[in-house]
């Protein structure tokens, strides 16, 4: 998987410093690229979580491996017990019956701005390389896909699946959770709220709830 990982990345790495050499003299961390470790191979329920994108990474795209190995030592956020996001990461992998730190993790942007979502011309840019999740779900085959998006990336997740369908879950918002119908994708693959404000916003417990039945 690791191989297939980092040929995939290969092959986009002149789009990768692309992007860079278009904004040299702006703060644009990355790419962030994948490296599940064995134990999300050994799940009954393997789970892919994909963000928005990352609140800073080293930029080291002249150096794949390297880029690979930040991800593997941050183990998807074992150090990062009060952030919402893998708060109820972890919730999941317990919901689903799965080891902690168990899951995949990837981005729909493989590039931050200062540490935030990219905007105007940067988002442009960066999401030239939006496709590469499509072909990451591929590679690893997770059974579970949860994007942790919001409705604001809506568009740029029609724009990787095309022909996608957002889907009604019960009776849930669609703005708040979606399940996500597309040959490249999971069965079991849904959009919701980012955990920031899905907490904030008291649908958390729900959430878990509804997962925990599907």
């Amino acid at each position: 998987m690791k191989k297939e990982l980092l040929k995939l990345y290969k092959d986009r790495q002149s789009d990768f410093k692309g992007i860079l050499g278009k904004f040299p003299n702006i703060s644009l961390n990355g790419p962030f690229l994948m490296s599940p470790d064995k134990i999300y191979r050994d799940q009954k329920r393997p789970l892919l979580i994909i963000g928005k994108e990352t609140n800073g990474w080293p930029i080291e795209s002249e150096n794949l491996d390297k880029q690979m190995k930040q991800y593997e030592e941050f183990n998807v956020g074992s150090g990062y017990y009060s952030s919402p996001f893998w708060s109820v990461t972890r919730k999941l992998e317990e919901t689903l019956g799965n080891e902690p730190y168990s899951c995949a993790w990837s981005n729909l942007s493989k590039f931050d701005l200062d540490c935030g979502s990219p905007y105007g011309e940067y988002e442009d840019a960066v999401s030239m390389v939006d496709d590469i999740l499509k072909e990451e779900i591929e590679i690893i085959k997770p059974l579970i896909c949860i994007f942790f998006t919001g409705p604001s990336l809506d568009n740029r997740i029609k724009d990787v699946f095309t022909g996608i369908k957002f889907e009604k879950c019960a009776d849930w918002d669609e703005r708040a959770l979606s399940k996500l119908v597309h040959p490249k994708l999971p069965a079991k693959t849904f959009r919701v709220y980012h955990p920031n404000y899905l907490r904030r916003a008291g649908f958390e417990a729900a959430f878990l709830n509804y997962i925990s039945s599907i």
